[in-house]
């Protein structure tokens, strides 16, 4: 069933208390029924089913009523495998779901979203995708990112979305050159702290990012300097010498830096497969990564999560309050951000 050697499986063993803990603490499972979607990543990257065989092995083993299904890495325009929808459309309501992918769970039929089939059927849900950006070594970082004190991340993180929802202008700055205004006047943020215990909740783990849509498509000004990590259409990348955007009136006009060719391949990508392609280089997203146990490694479900790192998400943001609904959502994390709401500088 995994595609795990007796090593990896043994290292994954060990950190059986870290896996317990999302099931009591995050998603505060009783008896519900438990499906686990994963895949069989590659030789150098199995973190996928490392998670996948974590959450199997513990849920087994305390009794919760669990299966765990496979399928192959799935792009995000791809359907996910019959035997996943089917599993999907035959869980009884109000289950518990967690997906652990190298890449994109696929779709699952009727042009709904994953996120968007789990709150019809009041399905909790964990996700974690992007896995394959991340190398076999990389799973003790995932282990110790999931393994925080989720009650004090949960108090700093509403604490953060309650200013952020107050302001109507938030400016960005670093030392690195990143200067840009996102006009907020009226939106709402998101808070994704590990708390998936309410019907048709869920979200990532990791967990621990507060992010929040502009107003309209046109409510962002200034320049962004990537020295974190890049998503592109290849998966994410560390960044070794920093990519500069320009961002004028919502939407990226320019890119420059060593690695500028891999952001605009991204776009040029989607552009040719949008049905609306100027979409696609509009900015979507502010978020603050907030989880002091996350470290850059190069896969954005981790690299959004850091603790002194925040992030731009180019693309759609429709799913979480904004007007902007196109093929490509991809974040771009920058370092050591200061913060202003209404010309306050924020205190995290």
């Amino acid at each position: 069933m995994f595609a795990l050697s007796k090593e990896l499986k043994d290292q994954v063993n060990r950190k059986s208390s870290v896996f317990y803990r999302i099931f009591k603490n995050c998603l505060k499972v009783k008896e519900e029924n438990v499906l686990i979607i994963s895949d069989f990543g590659t030789d150098n990257s199995k973190v996928s089913s490392m998670l996948g065989y974590g959450y199997y092995n513990i849920a087994k083993n305390k009794g919760y009523n669990v299966q765990i299904m496979f399928q192959e890495s799935k792009k995000g325009f791809m359907q996910a495998d019959n035997h996943i929808i089917r599993a999907l459309n035959n869980l009884s309501k109000k289950s518990i779901v967690i997906a652990t992918v190298s890449n994109k769970l696929g779709r699952i039929g009727d042009k709904k979203s994953f996120r968007g089939f789990c709150k019809e059927k009041g399905h909790r849900f964990i996700s974690a995708t992007g896995l394959g950006d991340a190398k076999n070594n990389h799973f003790e970082q995932f282990m110790e990112a999931m393994n925080v004190n989720y009650s004090r991340m949960k108090k700093i993180g509403n604490k953060l979305k309650r200013k952020l929802d107050k302001a109507k202008k938030i400016q960005v700055k670093t030392d690195a050159g990143t200067n840009i205004i996102f006009d907020v006047e009226g939106m709402e943020s998101k808070a994704n702290l590990g708390e998936y215990n309410e019907e048709g909740m869920g979200g990532n783990v990791p967990a621990g990012e507060i992010y929040i849509p502009p107003k309209g498509y046109y409510g962002v000004n200034g320049t962004i300097v990537i020295d974190g990590s890049m998503k592109t259409s290849n998966g994410a990348v560390l960044i070794d010498e920093p990519v500069t955007l320009k961002i004028v009136e919502g939407r990226v006009v320019s890119i420059e830096g060593k690695h500028a060719h891999l952001l605009e391949k991204t776009f040029n990508r989607y552009e040719n497969r949008s049905k609306y392609p100027y979409r696609v280089r509009h900015v979507g997203e502010l978020g603050i990564g907030i989880n002091p146990g996350a470290v850059l490694i190069g896969s954005t479900i981790m690299d959004e999560k850091v603790l002194g790192t925040a992030h731009i998400g180019i693309g759609s943001n429709y799913w979480f309050g904004g007007d902007i609904k196109t093929v490509y959502h991809g974040d771009q994390v920058f370092k050591n951000p200061r913060i202003y709401l209404d010309g306050e500088l924020l205190k995290l």
